[in-house]
């Protein structure tokens, strides 16, 4: 269902619930008050049905009224015209078909009195004519007041959504940046395969699949578990360990608690594939890798560190920054304020390390 339908039909779900709540309060103090003057219960009793039901009726046809002439809408000294004229003419047409309903219900009260008397038996406030349009009077504002309300919450949620849209957009364009910029990395690394073990490309297409079956996720799927980013990254290394041999060592360490964490799509592959891309050529051989991941004190902890060094010569078509820029925006846009990613050497290995707090990303895309 749409969302304005939706809208529509919380708003008229929401405003008949008030509407019967209104009238079931405005009922019960019809009666007791007028218990006094009236002897019988029963007759008490469906003089006071009479006077709510007949109010829920003038009731619904002003706010139909009020609603089909778009009267919120209208500047406020119209509005309040509109609406003291027609509580008070709504208020009249109430009192008369009480007064009628009143006379065949109390036996008593055949014409004892002339319309703008007060019945015999019905000596309580709520039952004096001047009464009824001071109700619809008070019903009309309150109708007016829970229409701003709800026309303002409608206005907000369409500005949340315009953003959550636009947010939604801007994620999906990194992530179609990032598909095609792995798949072209394992196509070069199984051609490189096909010259030096031949034999070893069936198994780096099985690994390759893998791989897609996650990099084509669907659409919609933009947040994923970390363990699942992880089993990318193992298909991912299986495919450049065929390649390396030897000469590249990997270890992952991932706690439990935080396998569980959701987190961006292809978060952690850049880094993975940056740190073979960049590691291969500042560092002794082997090339080690170690991917870790664990829970701290201000949230999920997740570390790539490579032997080598950080490279400081220009960027070239080798050695572009496209997959770093992408986690950079990714995390500014899904963690405004509440992420960290650093990029530092030490002691001959290179660290990237990404901290974030869940609990705190933004609303704007939907969990896979």
């Amino acid at each position: 269902m749409p969302l304005s339908l939706r809208n529509e039909r919380a708003r008229w779900i929401g405003l008949g619930t008030l509407q019967l709540m209104g009238w079931l309060v405005y009922g019960t103090v019809y009666y007791v008050t007028l218990q006094p003057y009236n002897p019988f219960p029963g007759i008490v009793l469906q003089q006071a049905l009479w006077a709510t039901g007949s109010g829920l009726l003038f009731s619904s046809l002003l706010g139909w009224s009020y609603y089909m002439l778009g009267v919120s809408q209208w500047h406020l000294g119209w509005q309040s015209l509109s609406l003291g004229l027609g509580s008070i003419g709504a208020g009249l047409a109430w009192a008369g078909v009480n007064h009628w309903g009143a006379t065949r219900i109390d036996p008593f009260a055949l014409p004892v009195l002339s319309y703008v008397g007060i019945l015999p038996g019905q000596g309580s406030l709520l039952s004096h004519p001047a009464a009824f349009p001071m109700v619809l009077l008070v019903w009309s504002g309150s109708y007016l007041g829970i229409t701003f309300w709800y026309e303002r919450q409608v206005q907000q949620q369409r500005v949340l959504q315009a953003d959550a849209e636009a947010q939604r957009a801007r994620l999906q364009m990194l992530r179609y940046q990032l598909n095609p910029h792995f798949f072209f990395n394992a196509l070069n690394t199984i051609n490189a395969l096909a010259d030096e073990s031949p034999r070893r490309v069936k198994e780096a297409v099985h690994e390759l699949s893998g791989f897609l079956r996650y990099s084509l996720l669907d659409e919609d799927t933009l947040m994923v578990s970390l363990d699942e980013e992880v089993q990318a990254v193992k298909h991912y290394f299986a495919i450049e360990t065929m390649r390396f041999e030897d000469d590249l060592q990997v270890t992952v360490d991932v706690d439990p608690e935080a396998a569980h964490q959701t987190v961006p799509a292809f978060l952690v592959l850049p880094l993975i594939e940056n740190a073979i891309k960049h590691g291969q050529h500042t560092s002794p051989f082997p090339l080690r890798i170690h991917l870790t991941a664990s829970m701290a004190e201000s949230g999920l902890r997740i570390e790539v560190a490579n032997t080598g060094h950080l490279r400081t010569d220009a960027p070239t078509d080798e050695s572009t920054d496209t997959g770093l820029s992408n986690v950079r925006a990714r995390l500014q846009a899904q963690y405004p304020t509440a992420h960290r990613f650093t990029l530092t050497e030490d002691d001959g290995w290179v660290h990237a390390r990404i901290e974030i707090d869940p609990t705190a990303r933004t609303n704007s895309t939907n969990h896979g």
